[in-house]
């Protein structure tokens, strides 16, 4: 059975994904799709806007046979970890080949980069300080550092590594060589918007300009670029929970737990060096917007998207002892979790029960299995951060432990 496997977070699933998803069957000639895909949040570090259940079911709908759990906390780190965690669970899978949108699908530039990048690690970090400390962010000394080195007649665009979806395919790459793992890449070629995009402009739109209409309760102009099945359940989970998630939500969580645990305790927190916990303590409760507070903290080495992921992983209580913990455990777990699926998804889960990976669809799947969820640091981890996800409901009570009463969701088109 030949399997294409993509890595998604789908906050919220849009035609881009629904384009992507179909190019990239065509192009790979493929039996089925399984998505490994965020939980409750995202590589951006957030909270997605409507939870995993929600979004997987819109995958499926859009055009995914299986969506998996990306397991936490790999799902809400930077763009290395966030890649090690999915190419890892895609792996349990036995997929044949690896999907991915970019700006530049030149596959043979991109395996280029990332074997640099792997095998000449001494000058590339020796180039990147001396770049930064010309001034330049972090991520454009990687992308001069790129460029310098290997000194090619490609034609790059300035931003070809300061694009995230660039970044994220490298480490796509990366990842699956540092695990040994021999899969074709399938690179589809991002369609008309740019991944930063604020404003809605035709149907093909970013999804951070849809998030922002989603979230100012502009339904009707976020309808543009959806399929109209994640529009219909964006409205069921509305009416049913009457929010759309954002960190935003969480700042005075946030600023109680700097406060009341202090300095000591966040320079524990993964991602926290140099004396970042001083600014971050001293800028607490300061300021009455998130980003604001961020601003406040961000500089040229601490890009915005790195203090925000710092933040969540204050609040989640993510310290650098337990991603230390989970990266010296070569699968982190020995099963995946299934969220959604439709007919065809079932036999994506035989395939990978025939290749000794244990499936979890509902709770008592771990036992079945003889998987010891209380010794099991994944599963207690997306427990706490699942809870958490859940206090900024109506009614949050009904959703306390989640992890062990909801079961996965079949899509029967």
């Amino acid at each position: 059975m030949k399997i294409l496997g993509i890595v998604a977070e789908y906050n919220p699933f849009h035609l881009g994904h629904k384009y992507q998803l179909e190019m990239a069957k065509k192009a790979s000639k493929c039996d089925a799709v399984a998505v490994v895909m965020s939980g409750n949040y995202v590589q951006r570090g957030e909270p997605a806007i409507i939870d995993k259940y929600k979004r997987a079911e819109m995958a499926v709908y859009g055009g995914a046979d299986l969506v998996i759990e990306l397991p936490f906390p790999f799902a809400c780190q930077n763009a290395e970890l966030f890649a090690l965690g999915a190419i890892k669970e895609l792996k349990k899978l036995n997929v044949s080949a690896i999907s991915f949108g970019c700006e530049n699908s030149d596959i043979d530039l991109l395996y280029k980069i990332a074997d640099f990048q792997l095998n000449n690690k001494d000058e590339y970090i020796s180039s990147l300080k001396n770049f930064m400390s010309e001034g330049l962010s972090y991520p454009s000394a990687i992308n001069n550092t790129i460029k310098k080195f290997l000194n090619e007649n490609h034609n790059f665009a300035d931003d070809l590594i300061l694009s995230p979806n660039n970044t994220l395919a490298l480490e796509y790459i990366k990842a699956a060589k540092k695990i040994d793992f021999n899969v074709d890449f399938v690179p589809i070629k991002r369609h008309i918007a740019q991944h930063n995009d604020k404003q809605i402009k035709h149907k093909f739109s970013s999804a951070t300009a849809i998030r922002n209409e989603i979230l100012s309760l502009n339904m009707n102009k976020a309808k543009f670029s959806l399929p109209k099945s994640s529009f219909s359940l964006m409205k069921d989970y509305y009416r049913e929970h009457m929010i759309f998630n954002s960190l935003d939500k969480y700042l005075d969580l946030i600023y109680y737990k700097i406060i009341s645990s202090g300095k000591a305790y966040i320079k524990t927190i993964y991602d926290v060096s140099e004396g970042l916990e001083n600014k971050i303590y001293d800028n607490a409760s300061k300021h009455k917007s998130l980003d604001d507070f961020i601003m406040s903290i961000k500089s040229k080495r601490y890009t915005y998207s790195r203090i925000r992921r710092i933040l969540l992983n204050i609040l989640l209580d993510i310290k650098s002892e337990d991603i230390k913990t989970l990266l010296a455990n070569t699968c982190a777990t020995s099963y995946v979790k299934a969220l959604a699926l439709n007919k065809n998804g079932k036999a994506v889960i035989k395939h990978a029960k025939q290749n000794n990976t244990a499936v979890i669809t509902k709770f008592s799947d771990y036992k079945r299995n003889k998987i010891d969820i209380f010794s099991d640091k994944i599963f207690e981890m997306t427990r706490k951060s699942s809870n958490i996800y859940y206090l900024t409901f109506q009614h949050s009570e009904k959703y306390s432990d989640t992890e062990y009463k909801k079961n996965l969701i079949f899509v029967q088109k």
